[in-house]
């Protein structure tokens, strides 16, 4: 994986885009813990480096943000992942919403748009990244959603299977107890 290496020739040709890079393997919520850290502007936006995401479409997000809402998750409404993933993906997103009350079609999405103010306030550890509308909610943030394409994987494999459900299932257990 040469990603170290293009991050930091990205830095050097434009010198607001920082890296952080890890020794290892630590998770995406030290990732994305380690990245808000370091980020010094008013909107911080978050996508997988997998290129199943567009760049290209961070503008749908900064038009929410212009709208008044704090966070604003995307919304893959065409997913090009098969059923094993899918499936699971929609029952998790109906759970959630009847037990969160947050509406949103596509809870785990990476591809985010979050104001300062919500990752001055967003505490994430362990699996709880798949949980950030949720942890949000209750705080009283303005939380939308955008329709964003999504592209079959490009690079890297997917992290989906059962155990990462039964993990899952006792992160939601936490976000429950700490929401109330």
């Amino acid at each position: 994986d040469k990603s170290s290496i293009i991050l930091e020739d990205l830095h050097q040709n434009d010198d607001t885009l920082k890296a952080v890079l890890f020794r290892g393997n630590f998770g995406k919520a030290a990732a994305l813990t380690s990245g808000f850290k370091e980020a010094t502007g008013d909107v911080v936006i978050t996508m997988d480096g997998d290129l199943q995401d567009d760049p290209e479409e961070i503008s749908k997000f900064m038009a929410r943000i212009q709208e008044g809402f704090d966070l604003v998750s995307g919304w893959k409404y065409r997913r090009k992942d098969p059923l094993s993933k899918t499936i699971p993906s929609k029952i998790f997103n109906t759970v959630m919403a009847l037990f969160t009350g947050i509406k949103i079609h596509d809870l785990n999405c990476g591809f985010k748009a979050y104001r300062r103010e919500v990752i001055e306030e967003l505490e994430i550890y362990g699996e709880l990244h798949r949980f950030i509308p949720a942890l949000v909610g209750p705080k009283r943030f303005r939380i939308g959603e955008v329709k964003i394409e999504h592209h079959p994987r490009k690079f890297g494999r997917t992290k989906y299977g059962i155990d990462r459900f039964l993990k899952g299932f006792l992160d939601f257990m936490t976000v429950m107890f700490v929401t109330r």
